[in-house]
């Protein structure tokens, strides 16, 4: 199969030849541009529920903090908590919420051990 002529690289700025439209150096990442939240699943639906919930319930609900606030599913989605159930979701401050996301893999793990809760 024929290879086409290098021609310049399709950045404005570089003089680089290549057969494939951009040098290596300017190859673009797959998903590069993507926003996180919409990769990790946040949607407008979640936005407004999300919203609801820390309207609803404005302080951490373990520790009573109300800085860098979250909200959590109290039964994981993974074990079949419901996504979208207001009565699912729990304002946790970040650091709560990091707790209560090792208390739910150590359980995933260790399902005969103890589960820790405040």
């Amino acid at each position: 199969m024929p290879t086409s002529p290098p021609t310049r690289c399709g950045d404005p700025e570089c003089q680089e030849l290549t057969t494939e439209g951009r040098c290596e150096a300017h190859q673009r990442k797959a998903w590069a541009n993507k926003s996180k939240a919409w990769g990790s699943g946040s949607t407008r639906q979640w936005r407004e529920l999300r919203a609801r919930q820390l309207e609803r319930e404005p302080s951490c609900r373990w520790c009573g903090s109300g800085d860098d606030l979250q909200v959590d599913h109290i039964i994981p989605l993974s074990e079949g908590g419901s996504k979208w159930d207001l009565a699912n979701l729990q304002t946790l401050c970040s650091d709560c919420h990091e707790v209560k996301s090792g208390q739910d893999r150590r359980q995933r793990t260790h399902p005969e051990g103890s589960r820790l809760t405040f």
